[in-house]
């Protein structure tokens, strides 16, 4: 094999895992559009999402949906980076953070099952679409 071929496949190689990084983005920001729509529907007020809103609603202590899940960090840890543990069937849970997990909040029929379940077992109801909003936008910086 000559280097020119070598460094076509090693270009190829890291071209695509690139590609997959820009359409999980593309994906993450489509859904975002979404709920920014949902929000602006509900808000005429509303302006754009809130890292640090979206932080506080991960951190919170809720204390309203079930005792063993009193908040997000119950299962995904302090750290979204990390890898997480169920708190009611102990099952490990990819990282909460883009970061280290870049198909994170890419595909919407996913997005809106997890949000759905996890909202009303944390906060006792289901998240906003400002909430939503918010938390995608904490745990892209993240």
């Amino acid at each position: 094999m000559t280097i020119r071929a070598l460094s076509i496949i090693a270009c190829t190689a890291l071209a695509l895992p690139l590609t997959a990084l820009a359409a999980g983005a593309a994906d993450r920001d489509a859904i975002l559009v979404g709920y920014a729509r949902q929000a602006k529907a509900a808000d005429s007020g509303f302006t754009t999402f809130s890292a640090q809103r979206g932080e506080a609603l991960y951190r919170n202590q809720w204390g309203s949906g079930d005792v063993r899940t009193p908040s997000c960090v119950s299962c995904h840890t302090a750290d979204p980076r990390q890898i997480g543990r169920n708190a009611k069937t102990g099952r490990l849970i990819e990282p909460a953070a883009v970061s280290s997990n870049p198909q994170r909040y890419t595909d919407t029929a996913t997005v809106d099952k997890h949000f759905a379940r996890d909202c009303k077992s944390v906060i006792g109801r289901d998240c906003t679409p400002l909430e939503r909003g918010d938390y995608i936008t904490f745990m892209q910086g993240q």
